[in-house]
This record gives structure tokens, C-alpha cells and sequence, in this order.
């Protein structure tokens, strides 16, 4: 429907929505684009009494209803009113359930033809009352019953040499006394639009005596009011004197036979005077009897039909007989002469001819001849080449089509185009108005089109933005050339960029009176871009923060190993003990930092495990009073308790860390932050959406600024920053809710302006106990002699001490620094009891290792070792141990392989 050339509605569904195509929207005028998708109620109200039976009985039925010619009163431009005309066929567009589910519409307007043909036949009629009367005397009188024309053969009765000697005289003045008096009455009638009728007596300007039936009609012109009035006189003078000469003696007969004889005469020189009119002039006239024999034919006729159909006719000849060889063009013929035999009067164009010859268009004119019982005996024609008319009226419908297409695809683009279309006059002072703006431009500006079309510029915008506006604009009046350039404007309580085009416009003198622009509003992707780059800026950060918390698990392996052993060995002095004590503990939490720093580089997966919030929350305080600094007063409000939670705990923490961060944004003057926890049950419905079950809630509140309901409402989304270009990723607050849904937990936001701002973190109450520290576990016991351990590690200090808790735990060790070298070792003959090896090395991995190994020796135990937590290339099948650890940690694992 949408690409077909006919102009097409479809009516859907009971309220008969209106949906239509580009080649009907200028059917209903300035009711598109708003009518497009409405009931047709809204926009047809006009015509719905006429309309909506139609609909409704196709709809109903079922079956298809055609028109031609049907009328229409339609309001489509400015609600004036206006009578159309349109071929219709309205047809049902079937469901899938076989119900009607629509009326599809198939129109084509009508009305200029129809109109035109109205005006032809009036044209007409009033030719062929004119001819058809052409023995009688016609006048045609101006509305005040003077003389503007009579005809010839009136001129000829009235015996009238030169028209110009009776013109303007006043057609009663023709008349005397008694007939005076009803040739007024008879123009008063005429003049009323009905029809003065009488008989009378006259005397012509040279003194003959004339006995008149006479008529007078008025000629209405095309809004149906009387133009002219029409005089026909028909002499009946020789009616007149048969009557009286029945009345009279033989002598009086005689003069009257000598008058009718001298009548005879004049009416044969009348017919002469009318054959040499139809003989003489360009008009194709015809006239055939019911057989469809001609009974006159003009020469004109003669020669046109010899050229389009090849032979010639004459008076006498049958029509079908001339073209019995050519049946197409006989069945042509006689379809159009069978209507005017048949008794209609009509006018029509059509196209005959043989294409070999020539092939021609005709308006003709058909009219009746009717005998004295008033039944059709013979039919006449008057047609005329028409063309060239014909042509030059497609030539300007296919143009005008052109016109209405370009105008049509143009309407399209402006009003529906995503970019902020403008036109701008350009006035002779050098000021500028607008013209008109797209639905866009006006979305994007908060005006429409009525608040700014006819004003200048500067009545619309601010003088400083509207001598930057007009300083482009006049840069294009200069250089008389397109102008591409980038602004910016305060628009909706912020800075907008835009990137905008100017196209002058000349008008016939060459002179630029119009500007068209095109603007494409690029705040959007510029903070896009700028989230982009913080967000690469991030990975970048999350790389480098990765990389040297991997080298700092390297370093600390040996570290704690070496006290570790130390610590179990009892070496040295109490003093020294403690010493080597405390630089253990420093050594775990510099491992928490480090796997702190893996989760902020989110290199560590989520690994949900019992938490104490609690701890959590008491060993993070130290740290948020400091990072968020003096001005902010930092409060924690524990409930009394609390269970634990199913969290990951570095994760967790990050989140917390987060949030503070933020909390300190919002409060740019200072403040208190409060961290508050406490039991929670969910038993129904609840604005996080989750399930029924208990939960901790985690609470952060600041005092600060606080967020309006719309910024609420968006504050979860990836790359949603209240913060400003280059001040934020917008990813914090996405982190934390993703991280709580993961976990089947949830986030709510309670914020107010100027009020602060309360994140509620709801954690599940974790069913496990919480575990034991690895710290306090006791290392599980490894018999001694459990064989060779092939330890492979490219940091030469992290393989001297894993070799060393390996063997405490009662390993021979043999140490290769890459898998190629472990590879040659095992192809030398060793036959290991356990593969304790790095994951990540220069050549082959850690994991390649074990396949190569395990392919000769299926059984051999395997434990991966990394400074990286990810278990990205491990297959689930080998276990990992993660760097840095503690004899009793190994040994845990490596029980879990070999016991």
C-alpha cells in the first residue's frame, strides 16, 4: 500500500483507524500528517453521516462497493467546505480468523474533470439550442432585456443587413401595444430563472408582418444564477394565415399562397444559408438514422474519417458496412452511436482511429432528432480534434504529478527526519524570520512552529545568542556558498552542541532570499564519547592495577611462605617471634589489598561465600574516613546480631567503597556519612522485586545535595553521570546493582532534593555458617614420602619457597623455571606423584603443561598456581590455588588432590 502510486486508505478495526500512503495524503489536505493513525471519525466529521454507512456496509458484508463520479463534501483546507468527486472501490481486508478486520479504500479524485464537463455541457447546450434553432430568430439579451446577439437566421426573417443597427436595443421595443406588454411580462420571468412564453404579432424594422411563438429562458451561468436571457421566436405566421385564409375569401387565399410561396423561398435560401454554415466550418458534423446510415455528412467529417480509417464515406452509406473489415474500430463506433440512437444526449472524449493511419482524440457532441410521437429516428454529431489538447493536458498532469511528488517526498524528509530542520527568510533590511521548522527542530528548541513563524530572530532569541545565529547567517549572505559549522547554545538548563548546515536559496534575480538549514544535536554523543574515553580510561586503569597487583602476589608468595615456615619452625627469640609475627600479619593485609586491588580491576570472579558484614564494615572504616577526608564525619550504626550474608566479600567491599565515594561527591561542602546495618523480611511485594526470604540491609546516607525523581529513576544506568563531562563514568552505581542482583539481593534509592541520599544494599542471609580464617585452620597431615613433586614456576623466589613448604609437607621437589623445561624432565625419565605449576609463563601455560602431562599419565594430581584469580583458560577439571599462600593453605589443597 505504502509504495503504490493510487491513492489508498486503509480504515482498521471498529474505530476505523486511518492509515494511508504519500499519494492520498494530499486528498484530505491540512488533515495530514495528524489524521495518520486516528479514528476517522476525528478527522472525517465533516462526511462521516455519508461516509460511515459505506464503511459499515462493507465492513458487515463483506463484499466490495464501487463508484464513479461519487460526490463528497469534505472540509480539507483551512475547514472551508467544498464539494469532491472521487472514483471509489471499497473492499473488506479479512483477519486470519476470516472476520473483516478493515475497509481498504481505492480512490481517484474526479472533481476537476466532472466540474469541467459541467461547464462543456453547459457550453453546449447552449451551441446546440443555438444550431437546433438555427431557422428560428435566436437573441441573446444581457439580465436588462437588451440586445447583444441574434442569429443569423433571425437576422435573415428579421431582415436585418447589419447587426450593429438593432445592438443594445431593448427587446420588448420590438413589440406593440398588446404584444409590448407581453414581451415585459415575459423578460420579468425570464429574469426570475423561469421561462416567459407568448404568442403575438409584430412588425420588423422594414415593415413585414410576422406571427411569433415566442419563448424566453434565462442562461445560467456556473454558480447557477441566470447570466443571459435567451429569446427563440419562431415564426408561425404561415400557421397564422391558413387559419385566416379558412376565415377569408378565395382572393385572400391567394395572396396568402403567394406569401407562403414567397416564405417557401426565403426558408429554402434559410436552409442554403445553414448547409453553407455547416459545410464551412471545422466542426465534424453527422447525422445517422437508427440503421446507422448516414443522412448527412459534412465535408470536414468526410475527410477526417478517411484519414483515420482509411476509406470514405458518403450519404447513404452504412457506418458498420464502411468498417466491416475492421471490427475492432466497428465496435467502437457503433457502441458510442447506439447511446445517441437510443434517445441520450451527451458529450464525451474519446480515441479512434487505425493505428496504421493515424489515431486521434474527439470530444463529440451527440444529440437526438425525435419524430412527431416524440420516439429517437436519427441522431446528429459535432466533434472536434482535440489532441493536441489532450497532450498538452498530460504533459501538465505529468508534471504537475512531478511537482506533487517532489513536493510530497520533500514534506516526508522535513517532517519526519530525526535532524532539526529550519527555512529562514531573508529580508531586504538584513534581518531574518522564520519560515517554517520541522516537527524535530521545534522538539528540540521547546517551541512550535506557531510561536515563531513570521517573527524575526531577534524577537525570538536573546540578543547575544541571536547576534551569534545571525552572524552565520550573514556569513552566508557574504560568501554566497554552503557554510558548515558547530555551535553552542544553553537549551534546558544546560549546554547543547550542534553541527549545522546552511544551503542559500536564490530567488529569479540571483538574489538570496532564503537560508535553509539542517542541525544535528551532538550533545548526546559527545558525553557518549566522553563516557567512552573515562570508561577506557578505567580499563586502562583495571589493566595496569592488575598487572601490578599479579606482580605483587609474585613477590609476596616467598614472603609469606618464608615467615610462615619461620613462624611454624619457631625460630629465634620471643622478641623475634613477635617481630616475625607482625610481619606476617603485614604481609596478609597487603594480600588484601592486593585482592582488593584484583576486584577493582575485576580480574577476580564472583565467589559468593558466608560474609560477617559486620567485619566487613568495622575493617573498611578506617579506610573510608580517610579517603573521604576531614570534612566529612563518618558514622557506623551496627544492629545487634547480625547474621551472615551470602556475599563476595572483595566485591562487597569495593561497593561499599563506592558508595562513600559518591556520598562524598554529593556533598561538596561536607557532611555526615552514616553506614547502618540491621535485619530485614520480605513477605510480599517489594519495589526491588524480591523474593520472599530475610535479608541484611546495608544502608549508606549522606546529607548531601540529593537527586530529583527523574535523576532516581535513571541513577542505575550504564554511563548515567549527574557529575559532568570528564567527572565520572557513571558505572558506580551500575556496578553495586548488578553486583546485588547477582548475588539475589537488590538496591533502592531514597533521595529528595537538597535532602541527601540513602542506598539501601539488601544482602540474603547466607543458610551456611561462616567458615573458619585460613589463618586459625590447622594444616591438614600429609604423610611423609609421598613421593616427587614437579614444581614449575618462571619467579625463581616464589619456586624456592613453594619448594621448600612442599617439602615440609613431605615431598621430594625437582624445580623447572618454564613448562618446556618441566617437558624435558619428564621426557628424561622423572615420574612425578604431583604437578604443582604456574598458570601464566612465557611459552607454553601452565594448563598446556598439565594436558601434555596428563596425556602419558592420566592420573598425575595437578595444581594450578597463579597471581591472577581469574579462571579464564583453566578448564574446571584442574584445581587452582591462588597467590599469595600459606604452608597450611597448600597443604589443604594438595590433601584434597592426593588423600
Amino acid at each position: 500500500m505504502l509504495r503504490a502510486e493510487a491513492q489508498i486508505v486503509l480504515f482498521w478495526g471498529s474505530e476505523y483507524a486511518a492509515l494511508y500512503n504519500d499519494a492520498y495524503a494530499p486528498t484530505i489536505g491540512d488533515k495530514h500528517p495528524r489524521a495518520l493513525g486516528q479514528p476517522a471519525r476525528e478527522n472525517w466529521a465533516e462526511l462521516w453521516d455519508d461516509l460511515e454507512p459505506l464503511l459499515r456496509g462493507v465492513r458487515d458484508t463483506g463484499e466490495t462497493f464501487s463508484a464513479k463520479d461519487r460526490p463528497f463534501y469534505i472540509e480539507r483546507h483551512g475547514g472551508k467546505g467544498e464539494t469532491v468527486y472521487f472514483d471509489i472501490s471499497y473492499s473488506a481486508v479479512p483477519e486470519a480468523d476470516g472476520s473483516v478486520g478493515g475497509v481498504l479504500c481505492i480512490v481517484s479524485e474526479t472533481t476537476g474533470r466532472v466540474l469541467a464537463e459541467r461547464a462543456l455541457r453547459k457550453s453546449e447546450e447552449f451551441n446546440r439550442r443555438i444550431l437546433q434553432a438555427s431557422a428560428d430568430c435566436i437573441k441573446v439579451l444581457d439580465l436588462g432585456g437588451r440586445l447583444e446577439f441574434m442569429s443569423e437566421g433571425g437576422m435573415c426573417v428579421m431582415e436585418v443587413d447589419d447587426f450593429s443597427a438593432v445592438r443594445g436595443a431593448w427587446w420588448p421595443d420590438f413589440w406593440r401595444g398588446e404584444e409590448h406588454e407581453k414581451a415585459v411580462a415575459a423578460l420579468a420571468e425570464a429574469g426570475r430563472g423561469g421561462t416567459g412564453r407568448f404568442q403575438g404579432f409584430a412588425t420588423t424594422i422594414k415593415g413585414s408582418p410576422r406571427w411569433w411563438d415566442v419563448i424566453v429562458s434565462a442562461i445560467n451561468g456556473p454558480d447557477g444564477r441566470p447570466e443571459k436571457l435567451l429569446s427563440v421566436s419562431r415564426d408561425v405566421t404561415a400557421t397564422k394565415l391558413a387559419e385566416e385564409a379558412l376565415r377569408t375569401s378565395e382572393a385572400r387565399l391567394r395572396e396568402v399562397n403567394e406569401m407562403l410561396e414567397r416564405r417557401v423561398a426565403e426558408a429554402l435560401a434559410e436552409r442554403k444559408l445553414l448547409a453553407d454554415i455547416v459545410e464551412g466550418t471545422d466542426a465534424f458534423v453527422q447525422v445517422a438514422d437508427r440503421e446507422f446510415r448516414w443522412l448527412a455528412i459534412n465535408k470536414a467529417a468526410a475527410d477526417e474519417f478517411e484519414r483515420i480509417f482509411g476509406v470514405r464515406p458518403k450519404v447513404g452509406d452504412s457506418m458498420l458496412g464502411v468498417l466491416a473489415g475492421k471490427s475492432e474500430h466497428r465496435a467502437a463506433v457503433k457502441a458510442v452511436w447506439a447511446r445517441a440512437l437510443a434517445g441520450e444526449a451527451f458529450t464525451e472524449v474519446g480515441e479512434f482511429g487505425d493505428r496504421s493511419l493515424a489515431r486521434r482524440f474527439y470530444e463529440m457532441k451527440y444529440d437526438v432528432l425525435r419524430g412527431a410521437d416524440s420516439e429517437p429516428v436519427a441522431a446528429y454529431q459535432f466533434a472536434y480534434d482535440v489532441t493536441a489538447r489532450i497532450e498538452e493536458q498530460r504533459r501538465l498532469a505529468a508534471a504537475e504529478a512531478a511537482r506533487q511528488e517532489a513536493d510530497a517526498l520533500y514534506r516526508a524528509y522535513f517532517e519526519n527526519t530525526a535532524e532539526a530542520l529550519f527555512v529562514v527568510n531573508v529580508l531586504e533590511d538584513g534581518g531574518f524570520t522564520v519560515e517554517d521548522l520541522n516537527p524535530a527542530h521545534q522538539a528540540s528548541i521547546g517551541l512550535s512552529l506557531a510561536d515563531v513563524r513570521g517573527k524575526r530572530l531577534d524577537e525570538i532569541l536573546p540578543p547575544v545568542l541571536a547576534a551569534q545565529v545571525t552572524g552565520h547567517y550573514r556569513r552566508v549572505l557574504q560568501s554566497g556558498e554552503v557554510y558548515q559549522y558547530r555551535e553552542t547554545f544553553e537549551l534546558h538548563g544546560g549546554p547543547t552542541y550542534w553541527d549545522t548546515v546552511l544551503v542559500p536559496v536564490r530567488d529569479a534575480e540571483g538574489r538570496i532570499h532564503r537560508l535553509i538549514g539542517a542541525s544535528r544535536d551532538l550533545t548526546a554523543q559527545l558525553a557518549a564519547e566522553e563516557q567512552l574515553r573515562q570508561s577506557q580510561k578505567l580499563e586502562a586503569m583495571g589493566q595496569l592495577t592488575g598487572g601490578v597487583a599479579h606482580d605483587f602476589n609474585n613477590l609476596l608468595t616467598p614472603i609469606i611462605g618464608s615467615l610462615d615456615m619461620l613462624m611454624r619452625r619457631g625460630v629465634g627469640s620471643e622478641r623475634e617471634r613477635r617481630l616475625i609475627d607482625g610481619a606476617l600479619q603485614s604481609a596478609e593485609r597487603a594480600k588484601t589489598l592486593v585482592q582488593r586491588l584484583l576486584a577493582f580491576a575485576r580480574r577476580q570472579p564472583l565467589q559468593p561465600t558466608p560474609v560477617d558484614l559486620r567485619a566487613v564494615v568495622e575493617g573498611m572504616a578506617a579506610l573510608i574516613s580517610s579517603t573521604l577526608g576531614p570534612q566529612i564525619d563518618v558514622r557506623v550504626e551496627l544492629g545487634p546480631d547480625l547474621p551472615p550474608v551470602t556475599a563476595d566479600q572483595n566485591q562487597l567491599e569495593m561497593a561499599l567503597l563506592n558508595l562513600a565515594v559518591n556520598a562524598r561527591d554529593a556533598m561538596p561542602n561536607g557532611g555526615m556519612l552514616t553506614i547502618e546495618a540491621k535485619r530485614e523480611g520480605v513477605r510480599g511485594e517489594h519495589r526491588a522485586k524480591l523474593q520472599r526470604g530475610r535479608y541484611v540491609v546495608l544502608c549508606v546516607t549522606d546529607t548531601g545535595v540529593g537527586m530529583d525523581e527523574t535523576t532516581v529513576k535513571r541513577a542505575v544506568e550504564p554511563f548515567f553521570s549527574t557529575k559532568g563531562v570528564g567527572k565520572g563514568t557513571g558505572l558506580g552505581l551500575s556496578m553495586v546493582h548488578g553486583l546485588t542482583a547477582q548475588l539475589g539481593g537488590g538496591l533502592t534509592i531514597d533521595s529528595a532534593l537538597g535532602r541527601g541520599t540513602t542506598i539501601g544494599l539488601w544482602l540474603p542471609v547466607s543458610a551456611a555458617p561462616l567458615e573458619a580464617s585460613e589463618a586459625d585452620a590447622s594444616s591438614p597431615q600429609i604423610q611423609k614420602g609421598r613421593g616427587l613433586a614437579l614444581l614449575v614456576d618462571d619467579e625463581d623466589l616464589v619456586r624456592m619457597s613453594t619448594a621448600d613448604m612442599l617439602i615440609d609437607l613431605g615431598f621430594e621437589v625437582i624445580e623447572a623455571g618454564s613448562a618446556e623445561e618441566a617437558c624435558r624432565l619428564v621426557e628424561g625419565g622423572i615420574r612425578p606423584a604431583l604437578l604443582v605449576t604456574d598458570h601464566l609463563m612465557p611459552g607454553m601455560s601452565g594448563v598446556d603443561l598439565a594436558r601434555k602431562l596428563r596425556a602419558s599419565q592420566a592420573d598425575l594430581p595437578v595444581l594450578i598456581v597463579s597471581g591472577y584469580a581469574e579462571a579464564e583458560g583453566v578448564t574446571p577439571d584442574l584445581p587452582r590455588l591462588t597467590k599469595p599462600f600459606r604452608n597450611a593453605e597448600l597443604a589443604e589443597r594438595i590433601a584434597s588432590l592426593i588423600l
